[in-house]
């Protein structure tokens, strides 16, 4: 492998972890002999040596740093060499490391290689399994066994293989069906030389050193309809190569990906041993996808639905907390006016200024200034109206934030909107509201998508009005 076209930080933790390792090297080689840690089972040859698939070979030193072993080469007594840890399957006898190689039989020197382009490689021998690896048209496993795995058909035929458990030129250990690859035997001639590419540098730096946001963010800041259920310091993608991680945090939850390598393939960065591959679009704008891609990469307007496994991010320059605040002070803003437009039409507030509705239908509904909520005895209201109650409990409680936005359709017939949020579940309920005389009049909304306004009503659960408790 090219070390210079490694990524700056792939090199930077290299050189570092090099330094350790030539010291630890340094003091394990000043007797005269080496103390030797274990011995090894080589799972992929070593190239340019002896240290065949199946050799046993000592190892005089283990590295985390820079997950290496250091081994000994069959024949030549003096020669060490660096190999990756997952080249090595590490044993503490050399009896134990034999048996191991007999139980490999006539597999110790066979590799496969994908006959076409994106063929997986599963959790487990079966067609259903989580994806564990893709393989590139041409790209090479080691096979280290054959198991029993689910027969697989194509237009109601059984297709012709088996199922091996493999060993990916990443580490990554899977199991991979036979049918579309080609059986290497190394006895047979020398394997292919096959590595496995190194992704851009700028690109790998671009992806761990820029703040990435939902592409959303931008359509919000632009139309001015930022929502804070969706617009947040926590959402977005987050590198962190110390760590071999990347953070996905969505309004759906966080998705962890601990990748072993990265590597390139056609515009795509793709994280080994994870289901995640980036593409950079522009310098500031990537597509991050970790399941069946769409047909279309989402554009920068698209919104975030809860089953999305493609989202864009995008770099956003404006002041994320700011823009937060500026939300924050509207809503408090359309509270305080729905309160002074409720007493003006007569309608009490307790000592607290807590305003009450109720109807026999409805039961009551009680708000409060400090942006809660309790509403109690909405058992006569169609299934689905009021937010879902926890348990046997008659009285619902939680938060309130006013200010969501209408459509033009609904804002000729609603006042405004607001939504609840039950201390029991923290779910989003949204509702349109009307005052006027005799109290408040409220129809579920139906969800719309971040940034967007409110555009359609429930109508299968109707409407519910709630007189005002009078002076």
């Amino acid at each position: 492998m090219n070390k210079g076209s490694l990524p700056f930080f792939r090199r930077a933790a290299r050189l570092a972890g090099a330094v350790l390792l030539i010291a630890a090297l340094a003091a394990s080689l000043s007797s005269c002999a080496p103390r030797r840690i274990g011995w090894g089972v080589v799972l992929w040859t070593v190239k340019g040596t002896e240290a065949k698939a199946g050799s046993i070979v000592p190892v005089y030193l283990k590295s985390n740093i820079m997950k290496v072993y250091v081994i000994g080469i069959p024949g030549a007594a003096s020669s060490k060499v660096e190999v990756p840890l997952w080249q090595i399957e590490m044993f503490r006898t050399k009896g134990a490391a034999a048996k191991r190689v007999a139980g490999m039989a006539d597999l110790v020197s066979v590799y496969m290689v994908a006959a076409r382009d994106g063929l997986p490689v599963r959790k487990s021998p079966s067609n259903a399994a989580d994806r564990a690896y893709r393989l590139k048209n041409g790209e090479m496993v080691k096979v280290l066994k054959r198991v029993e795995g689910e027969a697989l058909y194509t237009g109601g035929a059984k297709l012709q293989g088996d199922w091996y458990q493999v060993l990916t030129l990443d580490g990554t250990i899977g199991y991979a069906f036979s049918h579309a690859m080609r059986v290497v035997d190394e006895k047979s001639g020398a394997i292919p030389d096959e590595t496995i590419p190194e992704a851009d540098a700028d690109a790998v730096a671009s992806i761990f050193s820029r703040s990435w946001r939902p592409a959303w963010y931008a359509a919000m800041l632009q139309d001015g309809t930022v929502d804070t259920d969706y617009f947040s310091l926590r959402f977005g993608l987050f590198g962190d190569a110390k760590n071999r991680q990347i953070r996905v945090e969505l309004p759906s939850g966080s998705k962890v990906f601990s990748y072993s390598s990265i590597t390139q393939d056609d515009g795509w960065i793709v994280f080994g041993s994870t289901e995640l591959r980036v593409r950079l679009d522009s310098p500031a704008s990537i597509i991050a996808s970790w399941g069946a891609a769409a047909e279309e990469a989402p554009d920068e307007s698209a919104g975030w639905h809860s089953g999305d496994t493609q989202v864009r991010f995008v770099v956003i320059d404006a002041d994320i907390r700011e823009a937060i605040r500026a939300e924050e002070a509207r809503c408090s803003t359309a509270l305080r006016s729905f309160f002074q437009a409720a007493k003006a039409m007569g309608g009490k507030t307790e000592a607290a200024g807590t305003l009450s509705f109720a109807s026999p239908q409805a039961g009551g509904f009680e708000l409060w200034p400090s942006a809660t909520y309790a509403w109690k005895n909405a058992d006569f209201l169609p299934a689905g109206f009021a937010p879902a109650m926890d348990g046997d409990a008659s009285v619902q409680k939680g938060a309130v934030s006013f200010g969501l936005r209408l459509a033009d359709s609904l804002a000729s017939e609603w006042q405004g909107g607001f939504s609840l949020y039950p201390e029991s579940t923290g779910e989003r309920n949204d509702y349109l509201y009307r005052l006027d005389a005799s109290g408040l009049t409220l129809a579920r909304a139906l969800p719309a998508a971040p940034g967007l306004p409110l555009s359609e009503t429930d109508k299968r659960l109707g409407t519910a009005t709630l007189d005002f408790a009078r002076k």
